[in-house]
């Protein structure tokens, strides 16, 4: 039997493609019956629908918690709920991560192969020019607000912006208004309805106005990739954000950050606030792999994403590559499995730590409390590009209306549920 994975990491990646390549010889050794072809495919909005209708897709690939519940309900991933029941390995996963995969009804469509957190991202360096302690970092909101004042008096960096284009404008407003107290669609039973015109959408736009138009403290860039404000971080020139927590090996790995200067903290609640966003990786199956190319798939998957983590010798061997390639261990991520298995794998890539984890204590702490809520079910990446064009205006346009906006957006966001479910 073949079955094709995704996701192989590119030449320009050595360590990880050679890592790639030995746990592919380890795992057909184990499973002299299948042969691995390795794809360097990911996942593009855009093309999955064709790569999916016209058989290209590879027996299992890694798609992003954004998309999992509409791929689940257009059947362009495959159920496989039979596999994973009563898996000794996937009954252990961490529950909050692993109902990620699952629709309404309990069916499970993947395998979480990593996750993250929504978090408060802050440049520690520009804290302490600004006067502010960097192991204090904001809880509320006030806070942040607070801070950006100080850190856009003290320098030229913007003391508080998020991206606001490509989707991610949308993706964050829907973080901030979890903090704030609402989501932006509701289940109800079989349906799924719009609540974008509620109080928490309404707070978070409220604070983006102030800290832009009130304080001057949003700097002078409205129109910002998720890519752009990545640099921008990484370069001093962004002194708060939200992005996800597992941006550490991005910026330090990828965009020479110090990793010193970069504070990763729990996202500020109001009163009202009801969590964070999580996010993350999931694997999942072809719809039209054979019950057992599905099924030898999902080996390769726990082979390959989980395995580190409840074996020494894998966890050592991911670690030293890890390491050798220039990219960190023991960066902030969600644990995939209990706290107890979680402290066991540190315990043995302990040698290859090279992040400071003192100054992530807080938000360590955070992932056993601050509740971890999901994407949008339905429309999640429609819904993100319609609240994109809010998030640039109340930051292009002082007199913004945001009640009348949101009453627009309302309507339109409804009208794409509707138009998918």
């Amino acid at each position: 039997m073949t079955i094709h994975v995704g996701n192989m990491p590119t030449k320009d990646n050595p360590d990880n493609l050679a890592l790639f390549n030995k746990q592919v010889a380890a795992f057909q050794k184990l499973h002299p019956n299948v042969t691995v072809v390795g794809e360097e495919t990911k996942f593009d909005p855009q093309t999955f629908a064709a790569l999916v209708a016209g058989g290209s897709m590879p027996t299992t690939m890694q798609v992003p918690y954004t998309n999992i519940q509409q791929l689940a309900l257009n059947g362009q991933v495959r159920d496989i709920t039979d596999l994973v029941k009563g898996d000794v390995m996937l009954s252990k996963l961490n529950p909050a991560v692993a109902k990620q995969t699952q629709n309404a009804e309990g069916r499970t469509f993947g395998v979480v192969s990593a996750a993250y957190t929504m978090a408060f991202i802050y440049n520690r360096a520009l804290y302490k020019k600004a006067g502010l302690d960097p192991d204090a970092p904001p809880k509320t909101w006030d806070e942040v607000r607070e801070n950006a004042k100080a850190i856009s008096r003290a320098s030229d960096a913007a003391g508080f912006m998020i991206a606001t284009t490509t989707n991610s404008g949308g993706w964050i407003l829907t973080t901030m208004a979890y903090a704030n107290g609402s989501t932006i669609q509701k289940r109800e039973g079989d349906t799924v309805k719009a609540t974008i015109d509620a109080g928490g959408v309404k707070d978070a736009l409220t604070f983006l106005h102030d800290v832009r138009w009130t304080d001057q403290a949003a700097g002078k860039n409205f129109l910002m990739s998720q890519d752009d404000m990545r640099n921008a971080i990484a370069a001093g020139r962004i002194g708060q954000t939200v992005l996800g927590a597992d941006l550490y090996r991005d910026l330090v790995g990828n965009r020479d950050m110090p990793g010193a200067d970069l504070g990763i903290a729990p996202l500020p609640q109001s009163a009202a606030g009801i969590g964070t966003l999580g996010g993350g990786d999931i694997a999942v199956a072809s719809p039209k792999a054979s019950a057992g190319e599905a099924a030898a798939a999902m080996e390769w998957v726990k082979f390959r994403y989980l395995g580190r983590f409840l074996d020494k010798q894998a966890a050592v061997e991911w670690a030293e590559t890890s390491k050798a390639g220039g990219l960190p261990v023991g960066a902030p991520e969600v644990p995939l499995f209990s706290p107890e298995i979680y402290d066991r794998y540190l315990s043995w890539v302990s040698g290859y730590v090279n992040v400071d984890r003192a100054n992530y204590k807080a938000y360590f702490a955070s992932l056993g409390t601050l509740p971890i809520l999901g994407e949008p079910p339905v429309a999640a990446q429609e819904t993100y590009a319609l609240l994109d064009a809010v998030t640039q205006q109340v930051l292009t346009k002082q007199d913004a209306d945001i009640p009348a906006a949101l009453t627009q957006l309302q309507t339109d966001a409804q009208a794409l549920i509707d138009a998918t479910q």
